[in-house]
Order: C-alpha cells, then sequence, then structure tokens
C-alpha cells in the first residue's frame, strides 16, 4: 500500500516536471544552446559583468553572456547571440553601465554589409568601454564640491564688504566728533569775546560753559585712549576678532562638507552590485484545506554565485491552547474542556551557494533550523528539496517544491515576466502529507528602484 502511493507521488513529479519542461521549451522566447551561436571577446575591464549579463544591439536584447576568466591579464569572455543574427567582420562590442549599482551590459555594433559573415567561435573586436555610473557620480559630486567652495568665497567677499562699511561708518563718526570740538573751540572764542565786555554778567554762565568744555575734551581724550562706549567702539579689536572666528568657523565647515563628500563616496562604492529581489507567494493544501502564505527579501551580489534571504510565513497550522473549565451546581459537576486554535507566523532566514544549475542552502527555515537543495536546468523550472523541523521520536519535515517562471525574462518590460507557480508536497515522510499548489510574484532591484522613484517624486510634489 505504502509502495503504491510513493509511486503515486514520484508519477506526479515526474509528469508535472515533463509538462512544465515541455511548455517551457515550446513557449521561451530566451537564449539557450537550441537557438544561439557562441562567439568570443578580450577587454580590459569586465567590471559590473556575470553570466546573466546581456547583449543588446539597438537597444534590443540579442544574447547573452555565457563565460568570463582571465586571461593573460585580461577578460575573455564567452557570448552567445542569436543564430538568426548575421555577425559580419568589423563588428565591435562595448561595454557599457547599465544602473548605479555597478552592473554593466554588452553592446553590439554590426559590421558592415559588405563584409564576410564572421563564423561561430571566432573573436570579436572590443571598443573602449564607456565611463562607468560610478565615474560620473564621483564627477557630480566634485562639481558639487567646486559650487560650494565657489560660495564660501562669495561668503567671505560679503564679510570684507560688511567690515569695509563698518570702518567707513566709524571714520565719518570720528569726523563728526572733530567738527564738534571745532565748533565747541568757535563758542569758547565768542564767549571770551563776551567775558572781556560783560564779565559781571555772565561769569556765572562763563564758569558752566568752562564746564561743559572740560566735559568735552574728557570725552575726546577717552575717544583718543580707547575709553568709554564710543573708544571701545573706534578702537575696539573686538569686531576684527568676531570677524576672524566667522571665518574659522567657515574654514571649519569646508573640512566637514569634504568629510560629508568623501562619505558620500563611500556610501555609493559600498552599495555598488548589490541586486535586490522582494517576493510574496501564496498556495493551497488540498488534504489539509489550508492556505500558506509568506513574502520575503533577498540580497544577491553581482557575482551571482551566492545570495542571502530573511522572510516570514503564515502558520495555517496555528498554535493549539487548552483550557478545562469545571463547575458544580446542586451537587452536580459540570467538566468543559475547550481547545483554541490562533494563527501564528514562522520566520526564515538563509545562506545560499550557487554551483552551476545546483544551489545549496541552509539557516532558518519557518522558524526551525534546515537545510535545502534547488536543482535549476532552465531559467524558467527549478526542482528543490528541503528537509527541516527536525524532533524526537517522529521524522523531521521533508518539502519538495516544482517552481515553473512560464513568463520570465528580467529584461522585457512585460508586467508578467515576475509571476511564477508552485507545486509539491509537504511533510512527504508523514502519513498526513499534504500536496499543495500556488503561486508568487517577485520585483527585482530594477523594479523597485522605479518605485523608489516615484515615492520620492510624490513626496516632493507635497
Amino acid at each position: 500500500m505504502k509502495a503504491s502511493r510513493y509511486l503515486k507521488i514520484a508519477s506526479f513529479f515526474i509528469v508535472l516536471g515533463t509538462a512544465g519542461t515541455g511548455y517551457i521549451i515550446m513557449s521561451s522566447s530566451g537564449f539557450s544552446r537550441f537557438n544561439t551561436k557562441e562567439y568570443e571577446l578580450i577587454i580590459h575591464d569586465a567590471t559590473g559583468l556575470s553570466s546573466r549579463s546581456r547583449v543588446y544591439m539597438a537597444g534590443v536584447p540579442v544574447g547573452k553572456v555565457e563565460e568570463i576568466y582571465l586571461e593573460d591579464g585580461r577578460a575573455r569572455i564567452k557570448i552567445a547571440v542569436l543564430r538568426d543574427m548575421e555577425i559580419r567582420r568589423g563588428s565591435r562590442i562595448s561595454r557599457r553601465s547599465s544602473s548605479l549599482l555597478g552592473t554593466a551590459m554588452l553592446y553590439l555594433e554590426p559590421g558592415p554589409v559588405s563584409e564576410a559573415l564572421l563564423p561561430a567561435g571566432s573573436v570579436i573586436g572590443a571598443d573602449n568601454e564607456d565611463p562607468s555610473l560610478m565615474e560620473t557620480a564621483s564627477d557630480i559630486l566634485r562639481e558639487l564640491q567646486s559650487n560650494q567652495m565657489a560660495l564660501l568665497t562669495i561668503s567671505l567677499e560679503t564679510f570684507n564688504s560688511i567690515a569695509k562699511k563698518i570702518d567707513q561708518r566709524l571714520e565719518e563718526e570720528q569726523d563728526r566728533i572733530l567738527r564738534i570740538l571745532e565748533s565747541a573751540a568757535l563758542i569758547t572764542e565768542r564767549v571770551d569775546r563776551l567775558l572781556a565786555s560783560r564779565e559781571e554778567d555772565i561769569s556765572m554762565s562763563l564758569m558752566d560753559i568752562r564746564l561743559a568744555m572740560a566735559n568735552i575734551r574728557q570725552i575726546s581724550d577717552e575717544v583718543a585712549q580707547g575709553r568709554g562706549n564710543l573708544g571701545q567702539v573706534i578702537y575696539d579689536d573686538r569686531i576684527y576678532n568676531s570677524l576672524l572666528s566667522t571665518i574659522e568657523e567657515t574654514e571649519k565647515a569646508v573640512v566637514k562638507l569634504q568629510g560629508v563628500l568623501d562619505g558620500a563616496g563611500e556610501f555609493v562604492n559600498r552599495a555598488s552590485g548589490i541586486g535586490i529581489m522582494v517576493d510574496s507567494r501564496a498556495s493551497y493544501g488540498f488534504n489539509s484545506s489550508n492556505v500558506r502564505a509568506g513574502a520575503s527579501l533577498r540580497l544577491e551580489p553581482a557575482s551571482g554565485d551566492r545570495w542571502y534571504r530573511v522572510g516570514i510565513n503564515g502558520a495555517p497550522d496555528g498554535v493549539n491552547s487548552r483550557l478545562v473549565t469545571t463547575t458544580s451546581s446542586g451537587g452536580i459537576t459540570t467538566t468543559e474542556d475547550k481547545t483554541e486554535t490562533r494563527y501564528s507566523f514562522s520566520v526564515d532566514a538563509e545562506l545560499a551557494r550557487r554551483f552551476g544549475i545546483v544551489t545549496i542552502r541552509g539557516g532558518l527555515l519557518e522558524s526551525s533550523a534546515g537545510i535545502g537543495v534547488d536543482i535549476q536546468p532552465l531559467r524558467q523550472l527549478a526542482v528543490s528539496a528541503e528537509v527541516f523541523k527536525f524532533r524526537t521520536g517522529a521524522p523531521p519535515n521533508l518539502r519538495g517544491t516544482v517552481t515553473v517562471y512560464p513568463f520570465f525574462n528580467p529584461d522585457a518590460n512585460n508586467p508578467l515576466n515576475w509571476i511564477y507557480l508552485q507545486g509539491g508536497i509537504y511533510d512527504a515522510l508523514h502519513a498526513d502529507r499534504d500536496l499543495f499548489l500556488g503561486g508568487g510574484l517577485r520585483f527585482s532591484d530594477r523594479d523597485i528602484r522605479g518605485m523608489v522613484g516615484l515615492a520620492a517624486s510624490a513626496a516632493a510634489a507635497r
């Protein structure tokens, strides 16, 4: 009986895998060994290129990078282009940047029509690489630094103009004081003449005037010696010291600004080459009638040989809690036993390493230690097996999954290109195993950057 059930399960996977593979081969519009031919090229710098990079001509993808390796200090690259492409002698290929994250693509310039066709396996000439977006970002940072220095120069000129106006105002006030002194001297002469003619009548007034003259001379001396409010305004060095302090603080601000610009450049360098993918999925179990859903975030370096994933999943099995209530009334005892199932969540955290078409991963699967292996013979098909929830006295949870990407093409504008379908078996080693079928949707880093740009534009519009 058990052998018959395992035979049915194996037949299910074979039929599903065969049907998926046939459908993908018949409907795929990508690049495979059946519809491409190989060429080679040699370039000095392969930064940003990987086995996922595309070859474009006139903005249309016509091929992909198959292999990159080092030979005599230069990068030798194998590419596969569509068989119907006519590659002639004189064709050129150049590397061009495709994003701020450091990724790049190859751009094919066809040779003259008059030239002979270039046989498969030949070496295509390579042009000088375009400047990367990182170099463009560095130029922008340098331009920003230059603009900030020009602004600082204007500020210093403004401070210098203010200082000149202060000096001019002080000179005007000093001239005014001198005119007052001259007027006082003239008044003194006139008073002396009046005293000579009417000394008895104005003796008291003359004394007051002399006292006033003495006060005026005292004020003049204090001004000349830098004492008093007016003297401090004219001769005090605090205004000069304040201006000098302002210039020093401005120089410190320039140093801090330089540090911020250097930090921004370092941040851009560290952020380059990291791909981001957001995944959301759901599936239905036929035996348990449960719906499982989850979401995850995957980070993948530009090398493409590893990735890191964190996620959260719904746990439809829930958490059980038991409540026993005993009631006595009229000598009769009643016992009520109630079990409640609450919905809960589980966490995923995986590290993965890719070896060709095989990927080995491990970490937390549904909040328990586990390992898994993925086999992906085609871009549109993947077969996975996972073992987790190791328990004493019971077998672990063995989950097998077949994933099909019917419209997968990361370089196309088709909104359905990130949709995928899944089917498989959950808890295969248990008697109450569950067959499930579902699907999901993934967003690449290019789509996420587009959404971030829209969010920033909406915030600016507010």
